[in-house]
């Protein structure tokens, strides 16, 4: 039976709107809840794509200020990266650190990886957000709307250092220049930043409750 993947309200299968809230429906929207012999299944919404037509894609603007955010942790990693490579080679100062030759190129390589890291880590585990992403309300998803993995994680952002040449400005040029508003990570690994997808049935969720349907009745039943 099918739910609008908006308020949750049951609709026909050949309903276009809901009838509730006029949000147009779209079959891969829809959540449909199966009973068999007193047992169900439900798909996760999680597992669902949505269609690229009703993907919210961000700009410049909007990630930049996530990329602010997401800066002042890089600052801090490269800190502390550079206090304890000062404190074993030499250079520690009243001020933080001075070091210079392979000792710096040491602590820039190791930012970096730290960086790259932090982006795919929190990108891939935390519904495609950063700490800067989750303040502006953005996330990656894969193109077709779906959750990303590890993997296409790693690939967007192990191309961050060229997108991030010249302040960004060719991650700017990119998204400029691309109707999803992609920078070159996003285009290799398939992916694009979206304006935080609403999860059908959240407030229930938050209750601690979930619709089931079984014989054609929907009643409510507690997951606590």
């Amino acid at each position: 039976m099918p739910f609008c993947h908006q308020c949750g309200t049951e609709v026909q299968e050949d309903d276009r709107f809901c009838i509730k809230c006029g949000v147009v429906q779209q079959e891969e929207h829809r959540q449909t809840v199966s009973s068999s012999e007193g047992s169900f299944s439900v798909q996760s919404e999680r597992e669902q794509p949505v269609s690229g037509q009703s993907l919210n894609y961000k700009g410049v603007g909007i990630r930049f200020i996530a990329q602010l955010v997401d800066a002042v942790i890089c600052l801090i990693l490269y800190g502390i990266i550079g206090s304890i490579t000062a404190s074993i080679v030499g250079g520690k100062t009243p001020d933080g650190f001075a070091i210079e030759g392979t000792a710096a190129v040491i602590v820039q390589v190791l930012t970096v990886l730290f960086s790259i890291f932090y982006f795919a880590l929190f990108e891939a585990f935390w519904n495609g957000q950063t700490l800067g992403k989750k303040v502006t309300r953005i996330q990656v998803v894969n193109e077709d709307g779906s959750a990303i993995d590890l993997g296409t994680a790693l690939i967007r952002n192990v191309l961050r250092p060229v997108d991030a040449f010249c302040f960004y400005l060719v991650a700017a040029i990119s998204v400029w220049m691309s109707p999803r508003k992609q920078r070159i990570g996003d285009r290799v690994a398939q992916t694009c930043v979206v304006k935080k997808q609403s999860v059908p049935g959240n407030k229930a969720k938050k209750a601690g409750k979930v619709k089931f349907s079984n014989k054609d009745d929907v009643f409510i039943s507690d997951i606590d």
